[in-house]
Formats: C-alpha cells, structure tokens, sequence
C-alpha cells in the first residue's frame, strides 16, 4: 500500500440497531401529539378571555335570504337542452285511425289510488314520529326573553319580578345572536335577559323596536357566551310565508300551551291576499290551532323553517289566530336587526282600480296613485294634514302609482327625515294638487 492509499478508503459509521432506532421515532410522535393536545387545550381555556380583543369592531350587515339556490331546476334544465334531439328529418304523422284509446289523467289515477288507501296505526305513528321531530328540531333556536325590575318589598328586601315572552333565534354573527320577540316583554323597562336551550341565562340589550307590528329584536353578545353553549344554540332557518297555503300544515312553538318548551300542531284554514295595513299590504292568514298567545308562539312548517308567529287573540274565533307571516314583514326584521328603527307614515291605502274610479265620476279624478283610506291618529301623515280620501301621487318628486312603488320610497327614507308628500284633493267638483312636509317616524 502506498503511502496516501488509506485517503481512498470509505469510513463506515457505526450501525445503529433497529431498535434503538424504532425508540426515537416513538419519542419524536409521543413529543409531537403531546404538544397538538396542550395548544389545542391552551386555545379552549384562553379563547373566551381573548375574543374581546381580537373581536373586530365594525359591525355586521344582517341580511335574510329565503330563496334558496335550486340547483336541481337548474340541472334538469341543461339535461332537457342537452337531451332534446336536433333533427330536420320530416316527422311523418301517424296514419288516423278510426277509434281513439282514452286517456285517464295521472291525477285522476293518483286521487282515485289514495282514496282506495287504507291507512293504519303506523301510518300515523311514522308521521306523528316526523313531527315531534321537526319541533324538538326548532328547539335549539327557541329561547325565553325576560325582564326583570327589582323593587323593594315591606321588609327592604329586594324582589324581582316583570314579564316573559318566547323568542326564537334569527341571526348569528360574529359578534352577537340576535333574537326575534314581541315588545310587549320590553315595555317593562328592566334589565333583558335571556334563557336559551338548556336553561343557561346571559343577559340581553334591545336592538330596536318595532311598536307599530309589536316585534322587538334583543342581542346577546357572543363573547359573554360559553364556548360549549355556543355550539348548541344555533338560528333557525327563515321560511318563505308567502308559499302557504289552505290546508298546509304547521306547527307552533315557543309557549302555545302556555309553558316555555311546548308544542302543537295545526293547519292553515283560510288565507286571503292584498289585505291593507299600515304603510303596505300583507297575506292574512288564518290557522287551525288550539293556543294559549300569552306568551308568544312561532310557527314553523314541516321542513322546520320559521313562516310566522301569532298575534293577538284580539276578535279571533274560538280555536282559530292569525299568523302573521314572516315574509310579509322581513323588511322590518332586517332594518331593526341592525340597529335601525324602520320608517313610518302611518298610512292605509290601496291601488286605485275601477271599482273605486267608478264610484267617482268626477272627469279630472286621478287615474293613477294610491286611495288613501285613512290616517292612524297621531302618525306623521295624519299630523301633517293628509285626510282620508286624498290620492297620494308622489313622494320626494318618486311617482307613486303601485303599492310596490310606495313601499320602495318608503324604504329609501330615515327617521326625522323630512319627506315632501304629494297628493290630490277633492276641491268642489274637482281634485287639486297639494305638498305636505311629513316628518318621518320610526315604526
């Protein structure tokens, strides 16, 4: 061997056995699952103490979508294009022939079929099954509102007492819950609180008020709640109310049998379109069900979307209420939802049609606009001089002609805001052009 031949040779490491090696990579996981379990458990415990600070500032637009994205229309649409044959060959028409088959309608078929039905105990065992769980379903976003006064008894102790109401959850942000109840657990002027499912009570603030529908939406801030409490409640979807119909079933719940937690079940009996309330139209609904509306009560559908709540029991019948349906009053929900109160004139008007213009001979009576049939008594519009019987024709210089055009104007204005109201009155035998300066309020 050379004198520099050793630099050619390969220095070989020492072999490490396989199970030295096999103890190393087992420390390493053990080291690494170990230290995922403690942040993960540092995140949960320092979370709540944290989420105020990080908590961004600017608040969230809440927005209510009830027509869902339909996919399947959509589809079923491209697959008739794509299945639809293209041809230009000559369709040759089937020679006649001197006796035709009949045709039964398929609904004709269908009826005669459940008709012949004969329907047993676990028929209606499955569906009574499909309801309770559709309404134990709801439970998760129902909550009760309260407020409490403290007074001072005889002896100087103090006592709270104050009202209750249902509420049902309507939104979730990322920094509170808001809360959909009537006004009547507000009027009370105590502290709010909240009891959500499970019995767990946070206290509440009032986001607006709506005393004109008797509707009031409460807030609870986010932060101040669990973590393991958060991820049970959860808000209720938003049904489309305009889709009901007679003979639809619903369910009530919130407090129908006059406890928190309860439900029932009924069914739409009459439903009549285009009914004049204040400051717009609405679908008068009335249902099939045996309540007690002290308390408050929603009404869902069979696929568990919040449609209504019912009102007072004022002139109801005897087993029928009114449900007053959502879709007919989101705009407001949606305006107050954010802090804001919405606009009111306090008027009751309808589109003008033959049967009103018929009954008014008069040549130069407005052939477009709104009849206003009255006033609330001490509303901007009825401080402002407007009376019954005049046409609302514009307001801010925007014509007027449709109810949809009054309710579009309407949502552009603010509260005490002035608004320039125009309007046709009957001077002598003829009708005269006035402004009035209405101050708007909030509903």
């Amino acid at each position: 061997m050379g004198e520099n031949d050793f630099i050619k040779e390969n220095i070989v490491g020492r072999k490490e056995g396989w199970k030295k090696t096999t103890r190393h990579y087992i420390r390493v996981a053990f080291s690494a699952l170990l230290f995922g379990v403690l942040s993960a458990g540092t995140f949960a415990a320092t979370r709540p103490l944290f989420s105020d600070f990080f908590h961004n500032e600017e608040q969230e637009t809440v927005k209510f979508e009830t027509e869902p994205v339909t996919e399947e229309t959509e589809s079923e649409t491209e697959t008739e294009s794509e299945t639809e044959p293209e041809t230009t060959e000559e369709v040759t028409e089937p020679p006649e022939t001197e006796t035709t088959a009949e045709t039964i309608p398929i609904e004709e078929v269908v009826r005669d079929e459940v008709r012949k039905y004969e329907y047993n105990i676990e028929d209606y065992k499955r569906l009574n099954n499909t309801l309770k769980q559709v309404a134990l379903s709801a439970d998760y976003a129902l909550t009760e509102v309260r407020s409490r006064v403290t007074d001072t008894d005889l002896f100087g102790e103090h006592v709270k007492s104050g009202s209750s109401a249902s509420g049902v959850i309507i939104a979730r942000t990322s920094g509170e819950i808001l809360i959909l109840t009537t006004d009547s657990v507000l009027k009370d002027a105590g502290d709010i609180e909240v009891v959500f499912y499970g019995g767990r009570t946070y206290s509440a603030s009032v986001k607006a008020v709506d005393e004109t529908d008797g509707i009031a939406v409460v807030t609870v801030p986010l932060s101040t709640i669990t973590f393991r409490d958060s991820q049970v409640i959860k808000n209720i979807d938003i049904g489309d109310s305009s889709m009901l119909q007679r003979g639809d079933m619903i369910l009530a719940v919130g407090a129908p049998a006059g406890a928190y937690g309860s439900s029932t079940v009924g069914s739409v009996a009459s439903v009549s379109y285009d009914e004049i309330q204040v400051d717009g139209y609405f679908k008068d609904m009335i249902a099939d069900v045996d309540i007690d509306p002290k308390y408050g009560s929603f009404v869902i559908n069979t696929a568990g979307e919040l449609v209504g709540w019912f009102g007072s029991d004022e002139g109801d019948a005897e087993g029928y209420h009114r449900i007053k349906g959502i879709s007919d009053y989101l705009d407001e929900i949606e305006t107050i939802s954010n802090g804001t109160r919405y606009p009111f004139l306090g008027i009751r008007a309808q589109e003008l049609t033959s049967d009103i213009t018929d009954e008014i001979p008069e040549a130069d009576f407005p052939k477009k606009g709104l009849y206003i049939q009255s006033c609330i008594k001490n509303s901007p519009s009825y401080n402002a001089g407007i009376q019954n019987g005049d046409v609302l024709v514009k307001i801010n210089d925007e014509e007027i002609g449709s109810m949809a055009d009054y309710e579009t104007a309407l949502r552009k204005l603010t509260g005490e805001e002035q608004a320039v109201i125009t309007i046709m009155r009957q001077n002598g035998s003829g009708y005269q052009e006035a402004d009035f300066r209405v101050t708007v309020a909030g509903r």
